[in-house]
């Protein structure tokens, strides 16, 4: 199934218009609707594109590009005292971490590391926020 085909099934699936799902994903209804259109797969929208897609559709990018996804139990993750630190701050600041983003920003490894400070941290958690929601908190 093509990226055209499972768009249109899950936007349907969820009753919505081109226009409520293209304001909700923040991308054009012209633009949505050349990806819906895009059978032979021409169009390679960007990851930012495909992540505000599945957020307002409330599935996953590899649900969205008809890809198979395993899930993993829930289990204890190790929060470092650096982003402990960077927690408690956004707490103190009135936008505090939600336990999904705290276990999110605990599992997140580049090139084997992660943060070391509540400043990288942040910028790490802004860069996120940015790409995926578009929108981030004061």
């Amino acid at each position: 199934m093509t990226l055209a085909e499972r768009l249109r099934q899950l936007r349907e699936a969820k009753q919505l218009s081109l226009e409520e799902l293209a304001t909700e994903a923040s991308i054009s209804k012209t633009y949505l609707w050349e990806l819906e259109k895009d059978t032979s797969a021409a169009k390679k929208p960007s990851a930012a594109v495909l992540l505000r897609l599945a957020k307002a559709l409330s599935t996953t990018i590899g649900d969205l590009l008809n890809q198979p996804v395993v899930r993993v139990a829930d289990a204890q993750v190790a929060v470092l005292p650096s982003l402990q630190e960077f927690a408690e701050q956004m707490k103190k600041a009135g936008t505090p971490l939600s336990d999904a983003d705290l276990r999110d920003l605990a599992l997140m490894k580049f090139r084997g590391g992660q943060p070391e400070t509540t400043k990288e941290w942040h910028h790490l958690y802004m860069t996120l926020v940015n790409t995926v929601r578009g929108n981030p908190p004061s």
